[in-house]
């Protein structure tokens, strides 16, 4: 199935579970269909079974998102105190589409107990309430944590899951591996028919290595941990670091930071091999780009990436979104260094090279997720692996093979459905989950990003890169002053690193008393501050003065201003 046929399938309101060999672009495709949603005024959540994998969609571990945590078992009275809570109380029932992102990693007692929690909260028989329910991920990848259980219920052996009614669809066209030979190998694998070519082609793969400067996979956490800090300890020079920003909620921007691939604190020197742990195509790097720290550019680290490209690594932000609102948000340059990463945390990834040592797999699955996370067979080494690496579990491989032939039916029956039905079935759908049949502009205010094809805000950024300060930046491009600070606003919104120290008012009495009102009135709007220093000092403010001594708040006194801020827009007393 093409990425087009399960999309036409998903805008008609189906429950589907999206699959597909890593390298399909299931994320891609998810993303058009939220787009999709946001255009039509839809509520959904974006889930995912784990926090790496909800950071690569921009949502909420489904664990998070439910309340349900992580707990084994539901209670009728476990509950109602969970439905107790207002917020999750309405955030369960105005929720129309629920989109569970690496699903192979939920166990089925998990899901019958979301079922349970849904039905209760949204008062409906309907399997999960009657919401629309978009299932993400692919089998063959990392299976359910076992908890200590010698037998781990994959999802699709419960009963929710055919209750469900989910429609299959296997997207089949590849754009990772293309017709490398690695690909007939990972396609072996799946069908547990590994030919003597293959093991000949994979134990080919076990060669030196040029150079000490590659990525390693490893299966655990403290091979890499070690590895990395022995690999950037062995370069002599100094230090440069840079610490997580975060703001809105503290449990929340605990979870991203937990999530989040790039580091609380990024620890680099000049010479360090480093990833990028983010897409971003329009500045040049996507998740799994690999590069070198070559200099520093003002306070940002410069990567040259494999192909020569340099690229100037500015801050950038991880947030968890609720219906258009980030409820918690983080910023940390986009890197980790890069010598060596886990195979889990290597999920979503795509590497042009990597070195890998499977020879302490502990689950099968692991091995295939690891060879899959490179473009193509020249790009591998693999140095050990043990038994467990190229196995799947067989129950996998059998419902992959219902799983084909329900897509392939369902691809004949959309066949048959002609363009002007498909708009109507769409209408009908957007309709029943509550939105608006009027496709909406993206660019109005609804908590959808505006995108501009030129950003004057960047503009003005491009010229405080270049040293410029701004009055003379004011000069240059012929606009306000007030203008200018309005784009530092929005540049610092944005996680752009400015240093403000040489604008800090020299009068500080003067500015402590301005600041003072924000955090007293609880407020980051700059009218009724100014208004309440005139009748307080009986002068006047003027909003630049005011503007500027905003900037100046401190961390702390920020966080509890939105704190503040966002109880009251909920009607919660502080």
């Amino acid at each position: 199935m093409t990425q087009d046929q399960a999309l036409d399938i998903l805008m008609m309101g189906q429950n589907i579970f999206l699959t597909g060999a890593a390298g399909t672009g299931k994320t891609y495709l998810i993303n058009r269909f939220i787009r999709h949603c946001h255009e039509h005024a839809i509520s959904l959540a974006i889930t995912a079974s784990t926090g790496i994998a909800a950071t690569h969609i921009g949502g909420m571990t489904v664990h998070s998102w439910s309340g349900l945590g992580v707990r084994d078992t539901l209670t009728d009275d476990e509950i109602e105190t969970i439905i107790s809570r207002e917020y999750l109380a309405k955030r369960l029932a105005r929720t129309q589409v629920l989109i569970i992102d690496e699903v192979s990693m939920l166990s089925g007692y998990f899901l019958a107990n979301l079922d349970r929690l849904l039905r209760s909260a949204r008062v409906s028989p309907e399997p999960f309430g009657g919401m629309q329910v978009v299932m993400v991920g692919d089998f063959f990848q990392l299976p359910p944590v076992s908890r200590g259980v010698s037998y781990v219920e994959f999802a699709f052996e419960h009963p929710i899951w055919r209750e469900l009614k989910l429609i299959p669809c296997v997207l089949t066209e590849q754009f990772r591996q293309s017709q490398d030979p690695l690909l007939d190998i990972l396609t072996e694998i799946r069908m547990g028919t590994i030919s003597e070519r293959s093991r000949e082609l994979l134990a080919s793969r076990n060669v030196g290595v040029d150079t000490e400067d590659h990525t390693e996979l490893f299966t655990r956490n403290i091979a890499v941990d070690t590895y990395n800090q022995d690999r950037l300890n062995s370069i002599a020079g100094d230090v440069f670091v840079f610490e997580m920003q975060s703001k809105w909620g503290d449990k929340l921007v605990e979870a991203l930071k937990k999530w989040c691939l790039a580091p609380e604190t990024l620890v680099l020197k000049i010479g360090a091999r480093v990833m990028f742990v983010k897409n971003n195509f329009d500045a040049g790097y996507a998740n799994g780009s690999i590069g070198h720290i070559v200099g520093r550019y003002e306070w940002l680290p410069i990567v040259e990436l494999m192909d020569g490209t340099k690229i100037i690594a500015d801050y950038t932000s991880w947030s968890i979104e609720e219906n258009g609102k980030i409820k918690a948000e983080i910023a940390q340059v986009p890197l980790r260094l890069a010598w060596a990463i886990t195979v889990h945390k290597s999920q979503g990834m795509t590497l042009d090279s990597a070195v890998m040592d499977l020879s302490d797999c502990f689950v099968a699955g692991q091995g295939y997720v690891a060879l899959s996370r490179v473009r193509s067979l020249a790009g591998l080494t693999l140095r050990w692996a043990n038994a467990i690496a190229l196995q799947i579990d067989p129950r996998v491989r059998q419902y992959d093979i219902l799983l084909r032939e329900a897509s392939e039916r369902a691809e004949v029956r959309l066949s048959q459905i002609g363009d002007d039905e498909k708009k109507s079935k769409s209408n009908t759908a957007i309709r029943r989950l509550g939105g608006v049949t009027e496709k909406l502009d993206l660019s109005a205010d609804g908590g959808v990003k505006k995108w501009k094809k030129v950003a004057t805000h960047l503009e003005t950024y491009e010229l405080i890169l270049a040293g410029k300060t701004l009055d003379e930046i004011a000069t240059l491009r012929s606009l306000k002053s007030s203008t200018i600070w309005s784009h530092v606003e929005k540049l610092l919104e944005e996680w752009k690193s400015i240093n403000l120290t040489p604008y800090r008012p020299a009068d500080e009495e003067r500015l402590s008393q301005i600041i003072s009102w924000f955090i007293a009135l609880g407020t980051l709007s700059l009218s009724p501050v100014r208004e309440y220093l005139y009748d307080t000092y009986d002068e006047e403010f003027d909003y630049d003065e005011v503007r500027i001594a905003r900037f100046f708040l401190t961390s702390a006194h920020r966080k509890k201003i939105e704190a503040d801020m966002l109880y009251a827009s909920e009607g919660i007393e502080v």
